[in-house]
């Protein structure tokens, strides 16, 4: 079946993905294009804009951004904020004490409120002419057809679109690209916990004794907070490569800007050897090393634009881990649960590398790793195994439908260490298999992570969708210009 536009007069715009970054791309578009569109929100979740992110429904999941910074709108940065103040004075939710409103971290089902509220009050006061379908299916395929595109869906419809938004969102591994190795019993096993936000992932855990964390992130502290909320109070064991832990998120002011990055880049080593001077002079004036973490963060996306490749490559695999340990914190009352456990005697990390979970005969699943600078395998068993070693970013490596077909027809072009797609860095349009921007056919939040490496929260999401919305609203402007002209 084809879904055909009527007529020409009113643009169609369809995007791929009704997450977070997806619906803010709709809600910039309805508030400021210049004159009547239908934009088609693919989407199968019957509630667009929570996502994998704000789909919990338990308080105790923290947003690990300040309320301050989350704004939908990157041209009204008080808009979260405003409507969190409605909130307190309801009695819906109030900061923790001493904290300002502007530098709280509220639940992620309260900012989950706040996009249902602000895109139910958007839809129900449609400018005139404007329409809106939410297509609860997936996309399958997406082609080039003279001067726009053709969105091919599970169920075999085909919707003809102007202009193409991909806000996919994350993908997940493989089995067969997980670290490890791990057979299909194991995987039929309920023990197994391959989504820990999958409905009934987590169903019975009170009852268990032992759960094993793959990984020891964000992720690891989401899930130890999920099974303590369910009952559990058996043993905690996070595994990870490094052995690095989650740090606790203070509120300081940054440090002064020190870096000196010239035209054509830093190498790696020339960064660290800016970096370590500084770091030693907090620690000898008694500051918190946090401090530097909001200096460096804020010239990330110019050092990563002047990065060679071979530059890149080196931090990801060097430096990468630390460098998300120290940016990616915990809000303090999220990271009391994990420190709560540890006091207890009931929380434990182990360092090295993952070699197998196994079925076991009793029903319980067994977990082998070789200890980080060592030799020697240990092996462990447990009840509940939660995979937390995070998603795919590179297209090549997925199962799914979009991201082979577009691959095959050359409509994108994969980042060269396989962190999503390549893009231009001032409008996120796609570039083709020749390195060519792709007209009207654009990209936000995750399949940007290699063009501005942080590409992960809301607020490396809104400044991209503000990107997007201003580059479409220019070419619907240009075109009614050129319509105009005609007539």
């Amino acid at each position: 079946m084809s879904t055909q536009p009527e007529g020409n007069s009113v643009p169609r715009i369809t995007i791929v993905g009704g997450g977070f970054a997806g619906v803010a791309v709709a809600l910039r578009l309805l508030r400021q294009a210049p004159a009547p569109l239908h934009i088609d929100l693919i989407e199968p979740a019957a509630t667009p804009g929570l996502g994998v992110a704000y789909s919990t429904a338990l308080p105790h999941h923290l947003i690990n951004g300040i309320s301050k910074m989350i704004s939908l709108f990157d041209d009204e940065p008080a808009h979260f904020t405003d409507w969190l103040a409605g909130q307190v004075q309801a009695g819906a939710w109030a900061p923790p004490e001493g904290v300002a409103l502007g530098d709280s971290l509220p639940p992620r089902q309260l900012y989950g409120a706040y996009l249902q509220e602000t895109w139910t009050t958007q839809i129900a006061k449609l400018p005139e002419g404007f329409t809106l379908d939410h297509v609860r299916a997936r996309a399958t395929g997406l082609q080039r057809t003279g001067e726009g595109y053709v969105v091919t869906l599970g169920n075999g419809q085909r919707l003809h679109a102007d202009k193409v938004v991909l806000a996919t969102g994350l993908m997940q591994r493989r089995t067969a690209d997980l670290p490890f190795e791990i057979g299909d019993d194991v995987l039929a096993s309920r023990r197994y916990v391959h989504d820990q936000w999958a409905p009934g992932a987590l169903d019975g855990i009170a009852d268990d004794q032992r759960i094993v964390y793959l990984g020891s992130g964000l992720s690891a502290l989401d899930g130890l907070i999920s099974a303590e909320h369910a009952g559990f109070c058996g043993e905690h064991v996070a595994i990870s490569r490094r052995g690095l832990a989650v740090n606790e998120r203070r509120a300081l002011p940054p440090w002064p800007d020190f870096l000196n990055i010239p035209e054509q880049g830093l190498t790696l080593r020339e960064l660290v050897r800016q970096v370590h001077p500084q770091l030693r002079a907090l620690a000898a004036q008694g500051e918190d090393w946090q401090r530097i973490v909001p200096t460096l963060r804020l010239q990330v996306d110019v050092l990563w634009a002047r990065a060679s490749v071979q530059e890149r490559r080196r931090f990801v695999r060097t430096l990468r881990s630390v460098w998300d340990v120290s940016l990616h914190r915990s809000a303090p009352t999220a990271l009391a649960w994990q420190t709560r456990v540890k006091a207890d005697g009931r929380y434990r990390h182990e360092a090295g590398q993952l070699l197998a979970v196994e079925a076991l005969a009793n029903g319980r699943l067994k977990v082998r790793w070789r200890e980080r600078g060592g030799a020697t395998v240990h092996t462990l068993e447990a009840d509940r195994v939660v995979n937390c070693l995070g998603f795919e970013y590179d297209w090549r490596r997925s199962d799914d439908p979009l991201s082979r077909d577009v691959l095959a027809r050359g409509l994108v072009l994969p980042d060269p260490l396989g962190f999503g797609l390549q893009a231009t860095r001032d409008e996120c349009a796609l570039l083709d298999a020749n390195g060519r921007a792709q007209p009207g056919l654009h990209a936000v939040g995750h399949p940007l992570r290699g063009v501005f490496w942080e590409s992960n929260a809301v607020t490396e999401h809104i400044p991209q969708v503000g990107k997007v919305t201003r580059a479409l609203v220019a070419q619907l402007e240009q075109a009614l210009q050129d319509e105009r002209a005609v007539a």
